[in-house]
């Protein structure tokens, strides 16, 4: 089962990168302890009276009907030495994030009650009216930062471009019931600071308090607006052809960050095996840089582009601010992180040092740095 200190942190391993920048890079202290208390919730909740109970009904006829996905749970765990009570901890901790959290609501009136208390209590405790004040701020500064910058683009496109920034909102979710992600509770502890581009808002979760400076949470605002015209959402509310191809081009060049393209050979495979749905593979082909939930899917390739033209948005906007540290411009990305199986990320050392330190601007402001950047800079 996954640890739910992996689920929440948009990091997997707290390992500094060796450059002189992240050298005495920490995880902010304040996250841990958030960390710890969401942990610590979580247990309780699958502990308690209602949760224990309907964990441990489902075991007993699991046993019974000798299921093999108890077998399989039990080989993966190490359960060496352990009590029976451990072992029942365990399995009700696991039944409860893998099967009650991932789905509301359940068909039990008390077992629902209980979700909504757990999620509703973690977003009144962690996303207060001060860090929603706090962070409305530095939001509206990045927009502000990001529509100038658009402006001395000189781009025919500008004016739609910098309409639909106007209209970019942050969506914070109030409670569970109410909120648009109800259906996956852990959806709103999982969920940093993400673009969502049907409704235009950023998503704001639990783990968007994993940031540590201000600096940082204005680059990652940026990079979040620099979603609403990447690659793949162009297409979707915009005419024309994308105006930063060359950009783009750059980026998937290895004198950039080498963004890798979507790998398309499953999906005939998937088409004929009922993965994917004839439209769905439609709009795949007709959209090469989208990566969509039913594809590529674990494993296989995602494009690259779309999070590498937004870390390269994000580098030309903050370059603009007239008062940055740039010492604390994305720390969160001196955190090492083990990328799964065809990530639609670069690593983020490469994000560090071949987008955003490529930019002239911000390499000039960390000269006294070791850093080794990107000598080629990708440019309109």
């Amino acid at each position: 089962m996954k640890k739910f200190i992996l689920l929440l942190a948009p990091f997997l391993i707290n390992t500094s990168m060796a450059n002189s920048y992240c050298a005495k890079y920490e995880k902010p202290k304040s996250y841990v302890k958030v960390q710890k208390s969401v942990d610590e919730k979580l247990e309780q909740f699958a502990n308690n009276k209602t949760i224990a109970a309907s964990a441990d009904a489902v075991l007993s006829k699991l046993i019974t009907a000798k299921s093999p996905y108890v077998t399989s749970w039990y080989a993966k765990n190490d359960f060496k030495n352990k009590t029976e009570e451990q072992i029942a901890h365990a399995w009700r901790k696991d039944f409860a994030m893998n099967f009650l959290l991932m789905k509301y609501p359940q068909d039990d009136a008390k077992i629902d009650n209980e979700i909504e208390m757990v999620i509703d209590g973690l977003l009144k405790e962690n996303l207060t009216p001060t860090y929603q004040a706090k962070m409305e701020k530095l939001f509206l500064t990045s927009k502000k930062l990001a529509i100038d910058t658009v402006s001395k683009m000189k781009l025919k496109e500008s004016d739609v471009i910098i309409k639909r920034i106007e209209s970019i909102k942050l969506y914070w979710p109030k409670n569970l019931k109410s909120s648009r992600n109800n259906s996956m509770p852990l959806d709103l502890i999982e969920w940093g600071i993400a673009y969502d581009p049907v409704p235009n808002e950023i998503n704001i979760g639990v783990g968007s308090l994993a940031y540590p400076n201000n600096e940082t949470y204005m680059a990652v605002f940026a990079h979040e607006i620099g979603h609403a015209f990447d690659p793949c959402r162009w297409g979707a509310f915009f005419e024309g052809p994308w105006p930063f191809e060359k950009v783009g081009e750059c980026l998937r060049s290895d004198k950039s960050v080498g963004a890798k393209k979507r790998d398309d050979s499953k999906i005939e495979e998937f088409l004929k095996s009922g993965k994917l749905t004839p439209d769905l593979a439609t709009s795949l082909r007709e959209n090469p840089t989208c990566n969509k939930f039913a594809y590529p899917g674990k494993g296989i390739q995602a494009d690259q582009l779309p999070e590498s033209f937004a870390d390269w948005f994000s580098a030309e906007t903050i370059s603009h601010a007239k008062k940055m540290n740039a010492r604390k411009l994305r720390l969160d990305l001196c955190e090492v992180k083990t990328l799964n199986a065809g990530s639609s990320y670069p690593d983020n050392q490469s994000r560090q040092d071949k987008i955003y330190f490529a930019n002239p601007k911000i390499k000039g402001m960390i000269t006294t740095l070791s850093i080794e950047a990107a000598e080629n800079y990708c440019s309109l």
